[in-house]
């Protein structure tokens, strides 16, 4: 025992050897003028002294740069449109300060030598530098990073990635119960000097707790010198068809040892939309000519608190705690409808809270534990009325009620072995309880209401390797095992992840991946209640909606680190989505949800960054795409529609003055003919352009925006599908102008953020 007791020790203190060899394995320094003044924007490029190109960062506003690599000598260039090129020379991880001295001859006569790689394959990722990418973009915040990834495009709110669909969002690689529309208000007031770098992964690993195509955004976090208090104050004002506002701040105190955050935000907003419906429906075989107009409005005051903090125990060895709300003291929606079969008002009113606490473990031999609670609460209310064309009147009140506990445990263990194979495996146990109410006032509905309780458990364990064959060759597989029960739906399955990377030089990269993931319903649907949207327009969930599994696979290809090729397949086997069916019994439209036969796309992407001098930078994404979307038992509405559809988005951002810095910025937005289920979606297209100016010390700045400029944003939708005849526009109000302000006090680094799923609760 005794011997077995030594060499645990022994190898404990070779891991440990390892782990401190890897972490000092960086070179850190900062940039001045003669007058010691920081130097912001300037790139420092680290190459062996034989000239090989090894890794390159941006300075941040105080001048300071960390590179995370350290050749035994090494050689720094920092270049900069203002001073003259520095060459340093050196070994050891302090650079110290390099002193850059002004320029004294034109900029015409700058000679660029080289250029930094956009993307770096990192393992199974594709890993961005931000700082670098967002350099010379208009970004205010971390939303706004993630948005000039190449391939990321933004749908209706929600982050989407060339050549893979829908995309699930990281913070620091730590596993979380939160989702994209809570992430989303939280990187949204997170400011975009804090984010250090983007991982985007088209198969993410098992021990992410994800499925699918991810993007894991890397927070910066205490950088030596860069201690005490810190922080941001930012507020906007945005003007639509009506005017909100919303603002706050981030605070942190940063240490060695010990890191506290805590950031608030208040957004006070409207959105106004109207609804169009024209269609011709036929109950038993007459035609009715139906015409509606809904014009809604909706207003509230949403708050986010989030309290977060970091102790470092010893290397490698963390302790997190963090504690996020998410708020909305009232919230308001006013719907009139006018039309040749009725005329009503319907006005809703809704009240939630969301209470997250998450503490996780990492371990400085691999091991990586946390737990993670959640609390949601929804109270609503709803006031309808509604006169038919014979003057009839249908009047009624509800009550709704929405609770939803939710624990999630997990533990992650890894191992790095011999010969570059590396280890890792885990599990983790989530469970939910969701409680749905919907009440009316009248006896004679109460036949409609409901009142049920839906337990969710979802059993998950995993193993998976990672191996580097030689530098060419590299494999990431893993199975995941996961058994899944709620209610009588009981459902055990595997779901296989494989990353293939072949880089046979610097200037050639190919990714295959190959991944399985399954898609749950909301709540909400599941429950079954019915909601009242208009005398003609009903919304009913659907208790018997079965998950949908997506098959994915894809292949990249990277040309000199710049330009990115993919191709792409996805299938999803009982595929839903909200839709529109016309009742043949009365003269109803219903939303609804049900399970299709399937959806399945292949896709075809190209990204091309480029760059005129020092002047204007931008990208532009070609995708193309064919859709195939099948539903044999829709109903008496059965479809078998497929569709090209071409997606173009076009970036520029032009540098009209280095001081003051000021910047121009517009992209444009085309898409062409789509499909959905049996919707065909018109041709559409929008543009946005922003106009910043920023302080010489990089600490304020002033943003102004508009978006859809020219109001086009606003699809048309029609059905032609056997006696389902309807035409449908959405008017949105997008276009808008906004004015935002912010300033950063004391160097700003930001820890991580997290982010509840609420995807399937009741919004």
């Amino acid at each position: 025992m005794k011997t077995k007791s030594l060499r645990i020790k022994f190898l404990s203190g070779l891991l440990w050897l390892g782990i401190a060899t890897a972490a000092a394995q960086h070179i850190s320094g900062k940039v001045t003028d003669p007058q010691q003044q920081p130097v912001d924007g300037a790139t420092v490029i680290l190459q062996t002294v034989d000239s090989t190109f090894v890794d390159a960062v941006i300075t941040e506003p105080d001048g300071s740069f960390l590179l995370n690599h350290q050749p035994d000598a090494y050689r720094l260039i920092v270049q900069h449109l203002l001073y003259e090129t520095l060459q340093h020379t050196g070994k050891g991880p302090d650079a110290r300060t390099l002193v850059l001295q002004p320029k004294e001859y034109a900029l015409g006569e700058v000679v660029v030598k080289g250029e930094r790689p956009l993307v770096k394959v990192e393992g199974s990722k594709l890993s961005y530098d931000m700082p670098q990418l967002t350099a010379n973009k208009l970004v205010n915040t971390a939303y706004d990073c993630l948005k000039q990834l190449p391939g990321v495009i933004e749908r209706d709110g929600n982050l989407t990635l060339a050549g893979a669909g829908a995309v699930n969002l990281i913070i620091n690689g730590k596993p979380s119960s939160m989702t994209n529309e809570q992430l989303v208000s939280i990187l949204q007031n997170t400011p975009a000097a804090n984010v250090e770098k983007a991982e985007v992964m088209y198969s993410t690993p098992p021990q992410y707790h994800v499925r699918g195509a991810s993007i894991n955004v890397v927070l910066k976090g205490y950088k030596e010198g860069n201690g005490s208090w810190q922080g941001e104050v930012h507020g906007t004002y945005v003007q639509q068809d009506k005017a909100s506002a919303n603002g706050g701040f981030t605070v942190a105190y940063t240490t060695p040892k010990f890191n506290i955050d805590l950031s608030y935000s208040a957004n006070k907003g409207r959105a106004d939309s109207d609804l169009e419906f024209i269609t011709e429906h036929t109950i038993d075989s007459k035609v009715y000519h139906v015409e509606e107009l809904t014009k809604n409005e909706v207003t509230g005051f949403r708050n986010l608190l989030r309290l977060n903090t970091d102790y470092k125990i010893k290397e490698n060895s963390e302790l997190s705690f963090t504690y996020t709300t998410n708020f909305k003291t009232d919230g308001d929606a006013w719907s009139t409808t006018t039309g040749n079969i009725s005329n009503g008002n319907n006005y809703q009113g809704t009240k939630d809270q969301m209470h997250n606490l998450a503490l996780s473990y990492s371990a400085p031999f691999g091991l990586k534990i946390g737990a993670d609670y959640t609390y949601f609460k929804l109270n609503g209310n709803q006031d309808f009325e509604d006169t038919d064309k014979e003057g009839n009147r249908t009047a009624f009140l509800t009550d709704e009620l929405q609770r939803i506990d939710r624990w999630k445990v997990y533990a992650d263990q890894s191992h790095t072995l011999p010969h570059n194979w590396a280890l890792n495996y885990g599990a983790s146990f989530a469970y939910v309880s969701n409680r749905n109410r919907q009440l009316y006032n009248l006896e004679s509905m109460e036949s409609q209401n409901t009142d049920s309780r839906i337990d969710e458990y979802t059993y998950n364990a995993y193993i998976g390797f990672d191996k580097s064959f030689n530098p060419q060759w590299s494999l990431s597989a893993s199975a995941a095992v996961e058994y899944y029960q709620m209610e009588d739906y009981k459902k055990w399955a595997v779901y296989p992840t494989i990353q293939l990377s072949y880089i046979p030089s610097t200037s050639h990269i190919f990714q295959l991946a190959f991944n399985t993931n399954k898609t749950y319903p909301d709540y909400w649907t599941l429950s079954g209640g019915t909601s009242y949207l208009s005398g003609y327009n009903e919304l009913q969930g659907n208790p018997y909606l079965r998950p949908y599994t997506n098959y994915s696979a894809s292949l990249n290809y990277i040309l000199k680190s710049k330009y990115i090729f993919n191709i792409s397949y996805d299938y999803d086997k009982d595929y839903f989505t909200q839709m529109i069916y016309m009742s043949p019994d009365r003269l109803k439209d219903i939303y609804n949800t049900v399970n299709w036969n399937y959806s399945r796309q292949l896709s075809v992407t190209a990204i091309l960054p480029y760059n005129l001098q020092s002047w204007c930078n931008g990208t532009l994404t070609l995708q193309g795409g064919l859709n195939h979307h099948k539903a044999d038992a829709y109903f008496d509405a059965p479809f078998d529609k497929k569709q090209w559809t071409g997606t173009a988005v076009w970036q520029n951002t032009f540098n009209l003055s280095q001081r003051p810095k000021i910047q121009l910025e517009f992209s444009v937005l085309g898409q062409t003919k789509a499909i959905q289920g049996s919707y065909e979606i018109d041709p559409l297209w929008s543009m946005d352009s922003s106009l910043r100016w920023t302080s010489d010390n990089g600490k304020a700045s002033l943003l102004l925006k508009g978006t859809d400029i020219f109001d086009t944003l606003n699809p048309k939708t029609k059905i032609r599908n056997g006696l389902q005849h309807l035409d449908m526009n959405v008017k949105n109000y997008r276009q808008s102008i906004s004015l935002t302000f912010s300033y950063r006090f004391g160097g700003y680094q930001k820890k991580e953020v997290k982010e509840v799923d609420t995807s399937r609760f009741k919004h």
